[in-house]
């Protein structure tokens, strides 16, 4: 790893001497976990996680963006992350290409990007939130979809203003890894925003194998002002395979944000399944698969710096009984700190 962030570091140094008009920025977040109740247990009844506290960094990001020419553009992204596991084995930080891609604007509303690029399902919805270093938004959490994905997509406005937008991309439902099938997907979003509102449509069609194909359809809604935004969010997929029931997962996701004055900022959340988690979550916050859940968060962040907030937030994540098995509820307890250089 350390060979690789030498490389990127060299090649942006070089980058910049190209004397693009280009910008080099980075952003980390981290937290100081404590797991206070947690109802997993061993074959002996032994608590695996309950107690386990510790520091970690979640995510460091460096990022190079370059002008080419007035209608060319280009980013490159490094992602280095733990790997969030509750684990008596410690791992080191590890790192990829998260972006890297390259967008030409062939009208004056209109552009066409090609290469590792943000994923339509919820990278607008995760912006509006706002608070993604203390938790993902669902589509992320839950792994109902990747957050990038390699593709050709085009994007514009249907007005003058940018308030009527649209966005439609084909890729290859691989992530930032590398393509091993013939299989596509397809995806496309409408939007609406001005000064206070974001409404967004989202829709895919995804090719998994020769029998399944899995879709899902999104709807948001948001309001800010200066006092903070809310927002809200539905979304229901469908996996369909040859000869099988098909297999639903709907949800809603609810958000406020709420500002007093420049330095303190109060977050809640909440996030309610009405199907089984059909993969659940093993990385900084532990899900279940197989059961409807519940997961609010709460939490008061302070703005040392416009660029440095520190936030304490519990997370609760409770069960339905599926089968007449109900796991017990799960306690978590952060201090979160985001900081950009």
């Amino acid at each position: 790893m350390k060979r690789l962030i030498l490389f990127t570091l060299l090649a942006l140094f070089a980058l910049s001497a190209v004397k693009l008009p280009a910008a080099i920025s980075a952003y980390a977040f981290g937290d100081y976990y404590f797991v206070l109740k947690h109802h997993a247990v061993d074959a002996a009844n032994t608590k695996l996680y309950e107690d386990l506290n510790g520091f970690w960094l979640r995510r460091i990001y460096l990022t190079y963006d370059a002008d080419i020419s007035d209608k060319l553009k280009a980013r490159a992204r490094l992602e280095m992350n733990s790997d969030g596991k509750f684990s008596t084995t410690a791992a080191t930080i590890s790192s990829f290409v998260k972006d890297a891609y390259v967008s030409y604007q062939f009208l004056p509303l209109h552009s066409v990007t090609v290469g590792i690029q943000e994923h339509l399902s919820f990278a607008n919805i995760e912006k509006f939130y706002g608070y993604r270093h203390v938790e993902k938004t669902s589509l992320d959490l839950y792994k109902i979809r990747d957050s990038r994905d390699f593709g050709l997509s085009v994007k514009g406005y249907f007005d003058a203003a940018k308030k009527f937008g649209y966005t439609v991309m084909f890729g290859n439902n691989s992530s930032y890894r590398q393509e091993t099938n013939k299989q596509k997907a397809l995806n496309a979003r409408l939007t609406f925003t001005d000064p206070n509102w974001m409404f967004e449509v989202y829709g895919d069609m995804i090719q998994v194998d020769a029998t399944k194909k899995d879709t899902l359809l999104s709807a948001f809604a948001g309001y800010q002002g200066d006092w903070g935004r809310i927002g809200l969010n539905y979304l229901t997929k469908t996996l369909a395979e040859t000869g099988k029931d098909d297999i639903k997962y709907s949800l809603i996701q609810a958000f406020a944000v709420a500002k007093f004055g420049k330095k303190v900022e109060a977050l809640v959340r909440y996030d309610q399944t009405f199907d089984p988690q059909p993969n659940g979550q093993d990385s900084y916050l532990i899900i279940e698969k197989g059961y409807k859940t519940s997961l609010f968060v709460a939490g008061l962040g302070w703005n040392i710096h416009p660029k440095f907030q520190i936030m304490p937030n519990v997370k609760l994540v409770s069960y339905q009984e599926n089968n007449g098995k109900k796991p017990g509820s799960d306690t978590y307890f952060n201090v979160t700190f985001y900081y950009q250089f």
